[in-house]
């Protein structure tokens, strides 16, 4: 009846050839129960990507299958079932991509899934967006983190808790009689045997992966939280690269949110992280430092933080002092890039007053760049990606620095 499935990927976009590298499949029957389960690694001849949050080696795909080498298998088994995951859009995104790699188009419809995401927000009002929490509400341990099959048994769990709480046939009968009536295409066979991927492997832990998994949901736009949950996945592991952070800026235009629309979901995230952080009733010097940089990555600023952390301390919380731009110490190397409204002559001679050291090109010591538009493709921007160098708006620069500076540059 129903077919689980999770997968782990070098990246965020299909679109841009990013690629599965590990697939897990749950079969249950109508009540909920296991029937079988299948998982393997796969090969995906580029770079595994995000090794940190999916934990694959690169040794261990080395003598994995190709996707060309599963596809009958893994079609064999989503045929005529009802495809179930938590933000399931995302894994069916991907295996609609392998598929058409292959020349082959699948009937894998997002609009005849479901997604134990957008259930958990339907049964319980309040209740969390990540996987980890959806599980811990319901009683659920997950071991192996990011394990395709960890978290595929996890969801078939949690899914068929949520069974119990529907009638018999569930609401959706019409959609499975539907989705058991769609044919498959021809798929190529081979003799291939899945890799199942070592003991090391995988692993989510720490401080920033629990705060995530507290992170209420966010109801409008109705693209929030598939826009979010990646994002929760990618700060798992307490950080959030330059390469992430463009490849957020195309998930949003994928899924058709506005430049405000992501700046508003950027300052609810950056407020509810630390809101969360300060649960314990204190904040160690290396945590807030970890939300400073989620800030920066995110476009948002320290200061953004410290009102959070005043507002969930109520008032209790010492705003640390910073000279100059709030998380730039004085003395740090910036470059500008990009045409803004003023002459690039009066934002150097506000930097150098301000104690920065602007530079004429982006290089290793660089400690941050100020661009006209942070999604700049300009040569400068594009080495402080590379290079995993901050990068923030010009408007922010300016409040960030001291009025005096303003005065004197002006």
């Amino acid at each position: 009846m129903y077919a689980v499935i999770d997968t782990e990927t070098t990246g965020l976009l299909p679109s841009h050839r990013h690629r599965v590298i590990e697939v897990a499949v749950v079969l249950l029957d109508a009540r909920g129960q296991v029937e079988h389960e299948w998982v393997t690694l796969l090969n995906p001849q580029r770079d595994l990507g995000p090794q940190h949050i999916h934990g694959i080696l690169t040794a261990d795909v080395l003598a994995a299958p190709e996707f060309a080498d599963v596809a009958r298998p893994l079609g064999e088994l989503l045929a005529g079932r009802m495809v179930v995951g938590h933000n399931v859009e995302f894994d069916l995104g991907f295996l609609r991509a392998e598929f058409a790699r292959l020349g082959v188009a699948v009937p894998l419809i997002t609009e005849r899934s479901m997604c134990t995401m957008a259930l958990a927000g339907y049964l319980y009002p309040g209740a969390k967006r990540t996987l980890g929490a959806c599980c811990a509400a319901a009683g659920i341990s997950i071991e192996g983190w990011h394990s395709a099959l960890a978290d595929t048994r996890a969801t078939a769990e949690l899914f068929g808790q949520y069974l119990k709480a529907f009638p018999s046939p569930p609401p959706w009968q019409w959609a499975y009689e539907e989705v058991s009536r769609l044919r498959w295409p021809a798929l190529p066979s081979s003799n291939v045997a899945p890799t199942v991927r070592p003991v090391h492997a995988g692993g989510r832990h720490g401080w920033m992966s629990r705060l995530v998994d507290q992170l209420p949901r966010v109801p409008e736009p109705p693209q929030a939280d598939s826009y979010l949950a990646l994002l929760d996945m990618i700060l798992a592991n307490r950080e959030i690269t330059a390469a992430d952070a463009d490849q957020l800026v195309q998930v949003a235009t994928d899924l058709g949110l506005t430049r405000s629309q992501v700046h508003d979901l950027h300052q609810y995230y950056v407020s509810a992280l630390a809101e969360v952080s300060w649960g314990g009733g204190e904040i160690t010097a290396d945590q807030r430092s970890d939300l400073d940089q989620v800030a920066v990555m995110l476009g948002r600023r320290a200061s953004d933080v410290d009102e959070a952390l005043v507002r969930a301390s109520g008032g209790r919380y010492a705003v640390p002092a910073r000279p100059g731009a709030r998380g730039f110490p004085r003395g740090s190397t910036m470059v500008f890039t990009g045409d803004m409204v003023e002459p690039r002559e009066v934002w150097w001679d506000r930097a150098v007053a301000a104690g920065f050291v602007p530079q004429e090109a982006v290089r290793p010591d660089t400690t941050f760049v100020v661009a006209a538009d942070v999604d700049s493709l300009s040569v400068k921007a594009r080495a402080a990606r590379e290079l995993n160098i901050p990068i923030i708006s010009a408007e922010d620069f300016r409040r960030f620095l001291p009025a005096e500076t303003e005065r004197k540059a002006g």
